[in-house]
């Protein structure tokens, strides 16, 4: 037999020889190594291998499934949608007694619930800037306002001496019958203007927010109806730039749109 180390010896001599160094560092710094151990080391690494995989995986997942959720919505339901924001409600395009949308509440207001994150944020960037904004009337059911037009009306025939045909066609230039007021819709907003500048801001950036303003001194003869200052309709924020770019009210823009839409 050979007096040198077999290969075997010399690992093992290696080892027993680093682990004493290891024993003595631990002995002075009072720490515990850790031993090397490759395999460990390798198992480690895989484990985190597995869990990026599984992170990518979920969000490629979420991802796909809000889009699938986002494009579930079919091109008429869309458009129906878009429709809505754009109902006119007048003596010709009257609601049904019945309708009530789909409400939430802001301030103590009820509004259409499309209207109310738009709404939110408006009334947030009026108070940010100093010049906050209050809400006087939102929506308002079918039976509220044929009381609120039966009240007017009353009021219009004691202090005039119209007749009572007269009178009711000046209170509707003001308070429609009940299902013929946008604010059954729940999209209709009347501000208070209160506030030193709530006015002009409004004024200013109500199409930020998808507002505009529904009844203007130019427009009387389309929408037959006496100027506010203080009532905003919601019809989204594409519809108001777009409003407000080729001066149209309400009626003349969907009119427009239906024009665009006619096959040629």
């Amino acid at each position: 037999m050979s007096g040198g180390f077999t290969p075997f010896d010399k690992n093992s001599y290696r080892e027993s020889k680093r682990r004493r160094k290891q024993a003595l560092i631990e002995e002075r710094t009072g720490r515990i190594l850790p031993v090397s151990n490759p395999r460990r080391r390798y198992i480690a690494l895989a484990c985190i291998g597995v869990i990026l995989v599984a992170a990518i995986a979920f969000g490629i997942f979420s991802i796909l499934k809000s889009n699938q959720k986002s494009n579930s919505e079919t091109p008429e339901q869309i458009q129906a949608e878009s429709e809505m924001l754009l109902t006119v409600v007048d003596s010709a395009n009257p609601l049904d007694k019945d309708y009530v949308p789909d409400l939430e509440t802001v301030n103590g207001f009820k509004v259409n619930r499309d209207a109310l994150k738009p709404l939110e944020n408006l009334l947030k960037a009026s108070k940010e800037n100093g010049t906050e904004l209050k809400i006087k009337t939102a929506y308002v059911s079918y039976d509220e306002q044929e009381e609120r037009f039966q009240s007017e009306l009353q009021k219009m025939l004691q202090s005039s001496k119209y007749t009572t045909v007269r009178a009711e066609a000046e209170v509707l230039k003001t308070m429609p019958h009940g299902g013929q007021s946008e604010s059954q819709t729940g999209l209709l907003v009347e501000f208070d203007f209160s506030n030193s500048g709530s006015k002009a801001f409004l004024e200013r950036n109500c199409i930020e927010y998808g507002f505009v303003q529904r009844y203007t001194e130019s427009k009387t003869s389309v929408t037959r109806m006496n100027p506010s200052d203080s009532l905003y309709r919601y019809v989204g924020i594409e519809n108001a730039k777009r409003m407000r770019s080729y001066g149209m009210c309400l009626e003349e823009y969907k009119s427009y749109l239906q024009k665009q839409a006619i096959p040629k």
